[in-house]
């Protein structure tokens, strides 16, 4: 006859220890830091290579590789001849309307504990969203008067540069660039965050217009995630640097397909107006699961009532 001996913890000799393949707190914060800064890297080397091979491919006679209807106006832009409705209107309506969901996700959940380092940057990045939609919105006005391209031409015939007005720059500074750089570095001191805006306002003027878009996009990448990548091994421990970078991956996708395939397919499915969307998108998204993060381990401390009755 046979006996089966049934081992349980109890009958287990003192020296004898239970492991568990459960992931502790200690390497969870180590896959954050390490996952978070591999993300911020590569879409720095992205955001390099994406303005080096912007400005090799528009230099005069040069060909390929960048769509050439991309060219014309340094953005893929649909319905050109629609009133109220090319991408630069939609990217208004679409910066507007995401920046409004934003703030009631913001007003209703900033102050739910733990909440605190994804909060930081959403005041900043509502109103970059908002001066970025104004943007659009003031070119689309010019584009509708023909403005936009009389501009562009008579910095390109001027041996100089033809400066706006001074009340122009000043707005631009304070409503564009003030606001994007502090939403990329939410931490910088105001009046340096100022200082840079003012030297990216002037830097502007000796952009082409096919550079305009890659100018921007390369000084707020590279900003935000050496900024990222500077912070402090406490911070890094954190989920949010995983998912912070995370929400620049959609847009860093978006922005190669605007400029590689432009006439192949973007611009027929809305143009600029979907990079205008993924930005505000991904860091709604970003946002949304910091909240279900930060709510589930509030849960989880609750006390389990069924188990006290």
């Amino acid at each position: 006859m046979t006996t089966t001996t049934t081992i349980t913890p109890a009958t287990l000799p003192a020296t004898t220890t239970l492991t568990t393949p459960a992931t502790t707190p200690t390497n969870q914060a180590n896959h954050h830091k390490l996952t978070g800064d591999i993300i911020n890297v590569l879409i720095l080397v992205s955001s390099v290579l994406y303005v080096l091979t912007v400005v090799y491919f528009t230099l005069p006679g040069a060909q390929g590789v960048v769509d050439e209807y991309w060219k014309r106006d340094g953005f893929c832009i649909q319905n050109k001849d629609v009133p109220y409705w090319s991408s630069f209107d939609t990217c208004l309506y679409v910066d507007v309307i995401f920046s409004a969901v934003l703030a009631i996700m913001y007003f209703s959940w900033k102050d739910i504990q733990g909440m605190e380092s994804a909060n930081i940057s959403v005041p900043a990045a509502i109103v970059s969203t908002l001066g970025h939609g104004i943007a659009h919105g003031v070119m689309a006005i010019q584009f509708r008067d023909g403005s936009y391209h009389q501009r562009q031409d008579d910095n390109a015939e001027s041996e100089g540069i033809v400066v706006p007005a001074l009340w122009m720059m000043l707005v631009y500074c304070a409503l564009f660039w003030c606001p994007l750089l502090k939403a990329a570095m939410p931490k910088m001191e105001n009046h340096s965050i100022v200082v840079l805006a003012a030297i990216a306002t002037y830097g502007n003027l000796f952009v082409k217009k096919e550079l305009g878009f890659a100018y921007v996009q390369t000084i707020v990448n590279i900003s935000s995630h050496i900024s990222q990548l500077m912070r402090s091994c406490e911070e890094k421990n954190r989920r949010e640097h995983m998912m912070m970078p995370l929400a620049n991956v959609l847009p860093t996708v978006v922005a190669w397909n605007e400029i590689l395939f432009c006439d192949s397919y973007f611009r027929s499915a809305g143009g600029h107006v979907l990079y205008d969307a993924s930005i505000i998108i991904s860091f709604i998204v970003f946002y949304l699961d910091a909240y279900h993060y930060n709510k589930m381990k509030l849960n989880s401390k609750r006390p389990n009532k069924e188990k006290t009755m």
